[in-house]
């Protein structure tokens, strides 16, 4: 079975894409990818660039899509959070009735998923806040992230200073940053931030960072940029608690995060998506708001709510890559 996996971006030091075209290689498929923007390196499958790294232009990437797709050998395509390009290469598909398949795990309508909910074959999200438009489709498939454990094996938590916090995703309002600020200054003056994520809004990565001012924060919040993959398990056994209050879905980096020990701050609904409970107890603050966050981060920053062997089995056990292209590979090989 071949697949024609198309991506944003494929370099190893980000390692998520790559990990998940191994594990489907690893399960039995042929890969080859297309990627808007390629890094040079040399890999154990196929790679084709649009040229983004090489200065092309749109129009340019564009027309050198269109023209792997009509030449490239495969049975299936399967998109990984780029819906544009399906709105770019649909149309062939149609034709040649190709089965299609989109990751996307945002909430977030645009061109190429509205399509995709008219051509396409089956979405696979992680969580059900993902997608809500569709809920209720059986184009809907809900599989769960994927975390590969061979990457992410099960890691001491060797914070020495339970007050220190931790930031990890792209700085962007559906993230909605400011609550965690905004629930610092009603801490302790020990309690700090380390945020870590590219400021994929610039605006709103400014906004952030005066209303850091603002709060006379400087000293207490620390706006770190963009680290490699490989340097996060360093990060994340650093801290105890990983704050994230993005509304709509879980991000990776809380499931990385609880590998290692440290556990996620977040919504009452990413909570239950991830399954952070114990007897029917949920784990996170019960509102959205400065103050409830608060003081949930002062009840559990000297131990977390969940020891770490439960963690990294909630992982294991709901959320690996191994068991997720094992659930969407049951729909690809049928085409359905």
């Amino acid at each position: 079975m071949r697949i024609l996996f198309i991506t944003q971006k494929l370099k190893e030091q980000d390692a998520f894409g790559v990990l998940w075209v191994r594990e489907l290689l690893r399960q039995g498929f042929e890969v080859t990818v297309i990627c808007l923007e390629g890094s040079g390196e040399t890999f154990e499958f196929p790679v084709h660039s649009l040229g983004k790294e090489s200065g092309l232009s749109k129009l340019q990437s564009i027309v050198r899509f269109e023209k792997l797709i009509a030449t490239l050998p495969y049975d299936r395509v399967f998109v990984h959070m780029a819906p544009v390009w399906y709105a770019l290469g649909f149309w062939l598909w149609a034709i040649k009735r190709v089965p299609t398949y989109l990751w996307y795990t945002h909430y977030k309508m645009q061109l190429g998923v509205r399509l995709f909910g008219w051509f396409g074959t089956r979405f696979f999200c992680a969580t059900p806040q993902s997608l809500p438009q569709y809920d209720g489709s059986p184009k809907k498939t809900v599989v769960g992230h994927g975390i590969d454990l061979s990457f992410w094996p099960k890691r001491r938590n060797l914070c020495m200073d339970s007050h220190r916090l931790l930031v990890v995703h792209r700085l962007s309002r559906s993230k909605r940053l400011e609550l965690s600020i905004l629930a610092l200054p009603l801490l302790d003056s020990s309690y700090t931030i380390d945020v870590y994520g590219n400021e994929a809004e610039p605006d709103y990565a400014a906004e952030m960072k005066s209303l850091v001012e603002k709060l006379k924060l400087q000293s207490r919040v620390t706006f770190h940029g963009t680290v490699p993959m490989q340097k996060l398990p360093e990060i994340y056994s650093r801290h105890r608690l990983i704050l994230n209050m993005a509304s709509e879905t879980i991000d990776k980096t809380m499931l990385e995060a609880m590998t290692c020990g440290c556990y996620p701050v977040t919504t009452l609904g990413n909570a239950v998506a991830i399954a952070s409970f114990e007897e029917g107890e949920v784990f996170a603050p019960r509102t959205d708001t400065p103050e409830t966050i608060a003081a949930f981060i002062r009840q559990y920053a000297e131990k977390a709510p969940i020891d770490v062997e439960r963690m990294y089995e909630i992982v294991s056990e709901y959320h690996s890559l191994s068991k997720l292209v094992e659930k969407m590979g049951q729909y690809i090989r049928r085409g359905m």
